[in-house]
């Protein structure tokens, strides 16, 4: 835990209940989840289908439809409530869709600069995440250009500025004195953007030194067209009621951000990402979509990363290379990440963390190796002994089924299924307690001297 003591909090989710009105009754999706996530770290969320995973996911996103009512809990993210517009006004007595409509409409408003630059998703399904019409370079570019457009603008006028004697300059000192010398260099010689096009450049583990130099020193031979140091000017000057020139603004600055899009799919191990970013989803496979997606989700260097089961789409080779990526990306990006999945054998790949969902509650949360080797709750040592492993002649399944929302059980939501019920557990909801400064539970069973 003095690990994670000394990390800073970057997303705090606090009793967030949320319910789903309907015309078969109201859907209680969320119980009082709360989680915190910590910088630099991957958070695991595993559960079965209907614990409310991918729901909380979306609720942190603020992505929920207008039959969605937020009761109780916030989401904090640098400092900022998310769901406060969403939430349940005590005024209220009854549910208005038309009114809560309206509040999903303004917190859509509100959190359109949020989304994408401090806070992104990684969606299950990468063909129906991504625009078919649009070619993929296109989809990141925009993604920049929306959230940056001054960071297109830096780059594509210091690129216009070097020539190849500052660029020999520069890669020497990348070569003999790193990269924390190189970035106070371009700071000092004022070619702010510039960085970012050699690092993706000098990082690249496909292509032997010499050739990274040439492509280093070619980018002093790259010069914006009249035309684009006209958009970029007009850009500049905020001059956006002339939809003419605006427009050429706008096309020279997605123009540098293919050449962003190109960069980022190098780092992500796309091979020749220079055809690929004019190519259309549809023309991808599996593997390679789910990266442009995630490209997306990096581009604009958020805080917080949230995957809702990234690989379940993917084959076993695949789903290996993407989880390897998620933990380079760990260490590349200071980026947190939470990964959601119903599978416990991918999230002991890539979490440092995993947190426990049943019946739209946190049951059971710790490091990996607490969950793996000391797990407390009776649900997670039945998730854990349903994983199929080489030395298994037979499958075991938790039995019984996850409860109907509309009527969640009165105690303990796990009592119907729990081979431990005791009287207590269907009478009231046991609090998460704490078992070590890094494991929590909310058990009956794991209080001082009671064992399973």
């Amino acid at each position: 835990m003095s690990q994670i003591k000394t990390k800073e909090k970057v997303l705090e989710v606090e009793n967030l209940r949320l319910s789903f009105y309907t015309r078969r009754g109201v859907y209680k999706a969320l119980r009082g989840a709360s989680l915190d996530l910590y910088s630099g770290e991957v958070l695991g969320l595993a559960g079965e289908s209907g614990s409310g995973k991918s729901t909380l996911g979306l609720a942190i996103m603020g992505l929920l439809p207008r039959n969605a009512s937020l009761e109780e809990g916030f989401v904090i993210l640098d400092g900022l409530d998310l769901l406060k517009t969403l939430r349940h006004d005590s005024n209220q007595k009854k549910f208005n869709i038309k009114k809560n409509e309206k509040k999903i409409k303004r917190l859509n408003k509100e959190l359109e600069k949020v989304r994408g630059s401090k806070i992104s998703m990684v969606f299950q399904e990468p063909l129906t995440a991504l625009n078919p019409v649009l070619p993929v370079g296109y989809q990141i570019a925009e993604a920049v250009y929306f959230h940056d457009p001054e960071r297109l603008i830096r780059r594509a006028l210091s690129r216009n500025r070097v020539d190849q004697e500052k660029l020999r300059v520069l890669l020497t000192i990348l070569k003999t004195e790193g990269e924390e010398k190189f970035i106070q260099k371009i700071e000092e010689m004022g070619l702010n953007g510039l960085d970012e096009q050699i690092l993706s450049i000098w990082r690249r583990r496909d292509v032997h030194e010499a050739r990274k130099e040439k492509m280093i020193l070619a980018l002093a031979n790259v010069k914006l067209s009249k035309l684009d140091e006209i958009g970029i000017s007009f850009y500049l000057s905020g001059g956006k009621s002339v939809p003419i020139i605006s427009r050429v603004g706008k096309n020279a600055l997605i123009k540098e951000g293919y050449r962003l899009a190109v960069e980022l799919l190098t780092f992500l191990g796309i091979p020749h990402p220079e055809k690929v970013v004019k190519l259309y989803p549809h023309e991808l496979s599996g593997g390679m979509r789910q990266r442009i997606v995630i490209a997306i989700a990096l581009a604009n260097y958020p805080k917080v990363v949230i995957m809702d089961e990234p690989t379940s789409a993917l084959d076993v080779t695949i789903q290996a290379q993407i989880l390897d990526l998620i933990k380079d990306l760990k260490s590349s990006f200071n980026t947190s990440f939470i990964f959601i999945s119903h599978d416990l054998s991918v999230l002991a790949e890539v979490s440092d963390r995993i947190g426990i969902m049943y019946a739209g509650q946190i049951v059971e949360i710790g490091s990996a190796r607490e969950i793996f080797l000391e797990p407390l709750h009776p649900y997670t040592k039945a998730l854990i002994e349903a994983i199929p492993t080489m030395d298994k002649t037979s499958l075991k399944t938790v039995p019984g089924s996850v409860p109907d929302m509309r009527y969640p059980p009165q105690g303990c939501s796990f009592s119907p299924r729990c081979p431990f019920v005791m009287d207590e557990c269907k009478l009231r909801q046991p609090d998460m307690v704490k078992v070590s400064e890094t494991h929590s539970v909310a058990c009956f069973l794991a209080r001082k001297g009671d064992k399973q």
